[in-house]
């Protein structure tokens, strides 16, 4: 596998700053990422340095530039990242100050929802009954209170699944950020919090959609026709939308299953 190549260390003067020998991230044990979706491997490690106290709330994040560089992928990567940290409310940008981690992120409380779920007895179809029930509403009142600001991140969500797809890759994390997205688009921090804990719990189950024939395509045209309902602020086409795309995923979701309970 080819790793990502590090980009020239700049010789901007407060990069140079950033990276100095007195700096604690250089004891905070981030690894050079060798994946080909290294985003996520990015997303990942920055959210684990966030439950282990070494990035805590408030502290602010280390330029694109000084990231890029220690863990040795493009830029590109790491702004996804920070996307995809955005979208789940781990980190906030403030306009001409940075990059910051946010106080009342999601942080356990979403893993322990999720494992609730989890540990449930329940069938992939109970569970995707319950999205189905949820989602289409979130969408409906997405449509009636997102903000400009949250239209163009959603709009950004989508552009990455485009680039993924134009690769021939999946999209787990970019699906999930435009859900949170929708989510986070209500101002309803309960349902911010349901969402976040469906998709960690469905996420095998999305990526079995996407590996399915056409099941990418099928995916990004349900997120484009979600996205076109909500800027036209329709929540009626909103809640279709998405109840549509739902049930794509659901009919792709259990077609392989069954290939994969039939081998």
């Amino acid at each position: 596998m080819v790793t990502a190549r590090p980009e020239q260390q700049c010789s901007d003067e407060s990069d140079g700053k950033a990276m100095d020998a007195t700096s604690p991230w250089d004891d905070a044990g981030i690894r050079p990422i060798m994946r080909t979706r290294a985003h996520e491997e990015v997303a990942r490690q920055l959210q684990e340095l966030m439950h282990q106290g070494v990035l805590r709330s408030g502290d602010r994040l280390p330029p694109e530039r000084e990231l890029a560089t220690r863990f040795q992928v493009s830029r590109a990567t790491i702004r996804q990242a920070l996307t995809v940290l955005h979208a789940t409310g781990l980190i906030e940008s403030r306009i001409g100050d940075g990059t910051f981690a946010r106080s009342g992120g999601p942080g356990p409380s979403v893993t322990n929802l999720a494992g609730v779920l989890r540990d449930t007895p329940a069938t992939l179809t109970d569970q995707l009954e319950l999205r189905r029930m949820i989602e289409p509403q979130v969408a409906s009142l997405a449509a009636e209170r997102a903000t400009d600001a949250e239209l163009e991140q959603l709009q950004g969500h989508i552009t990455l699944q485009e680039a993924r797809v134009d690769n021939g890759f999946p999209f787990i994390e970019e699906d999930s950020a435009f859900h949170l997205g929708i989510a986070q688009a209500t101002k309803n921090t309960l349902l911010v919090k349901m969402v976040e804990g469906i998709h960690e719990l469905l996420r095998e189950s999305r990526e079995r959609s996407q590996q399915t024939l056409g099941g990418t395509n099928a995916s990004l045209a349900g997120h484009r026709r979600l996205y076109e309902a909500i800027l036209k602020r329709d929540s009626e086409a909103a809640y279709d939308a998405m109840l549509a795309h739902i049930l794509t995923v659901e009919r792709l979701s259990l077609q392989s299953l069954a290939q994969r309970n039939s081998n």
